[in-house]
């Protein structure tokens, strides 16, 4: 009965290291234009119940603008006399865009490597300049816990 369980673990780990970030990515991608404003981008992810956006310039993904991205600026704009949140364009916002982004065929540990390194939780899956998902760490936590998780509850179910 135990090598039937140590089987069926690492038959669930080897299929989640077989996994690639096409596989889990989100395919229905929110994004904005880098013209749009701060207050479109803080709505939209309100609406979508989503912490990270793909802002996209001249037709190609440019940066992510995160719900921290927003939280951090409503701070600094309540010390200022000339910041207006709700007309400011994202453009304005970002001095020096930053897109760490990831290729379909990019395993899930290679995508776990990049969310350690980036903090970033909204990364754009991105093949020839095209923009075809995002991952994000929920997807990748859901991933683990529909395939790991999932089977040791199978287990203790089965004792």
């Amino acid at each position: 009965m135990e090598t039937a369980k140590i089987e069926r673990t690492l038959h669930a780990v080897e299929h989640l290291l077989n996994l690639t970030v096409a596989d889990i990515m989100r395919r229905e991608v929110y994004t904005l234009d880098a013209d749009d404003l701060l207050a479109t981008a803080a709505r939209k992810m309100i609406e979508n119940k989503i912490n990270g956006l793909v802002v996209m310039k001249n037709g190609k993904p440019w940066t992510v603008i995160s719900s921290w991205d927003l939280l951090h600026l409503s701070y600094l704009e309540s010390f200022s006399d000339h910041l207006d949140y709700l007309k400011t364009p994202i453009k304005e916002f970002i001095e020096e865009p930053v897109l760490h982004s990831l290729p379909p065929t990019a395993s899930l540990m290679d995508a776990a490597r990049l969310v350690a390194e980036t903090n970033a939780r909204t990364i754009p899956v991105i093949e020839n300049d095209k923009l075809l998902g995002v991952f994000t760490t929920y997807d990748l936590i859901n991933t683990y816990n529909n395939i790991i998780v999932i089977e040791k509850v199978k287990e203790r179910k089965g004792k």
